[in-house]
């Protein structure tokens, strides 16, 4: 599944540090290396919180 998101339509003035095991970083790795666009970690990051927020509702 792709999500469809610009990266340059949202204004991304918040940064937020985040320390994550090595297991994770590895794993969000993984994951976007599938995606048709290899976003960047920070997009990958951005975008699998997207897909849990909508999955909570």
């Amino acid at each position: 599944m792709t999500v469809e998101i610009d990266p340059m339509s949202e204004k991304k003035d918040q940064r937020i540090p985040v320390m994550m095991s090595s297991d994770d970083v590895d794993a969000i790795d993984a994951w976007r290396r599938k995606q048709d666009d290899l976003p960047s970690r920070s997009e990958a990051i951005r975008r699998l919180v997207e897909l849990g927020l909508k999955a909570k509702k």
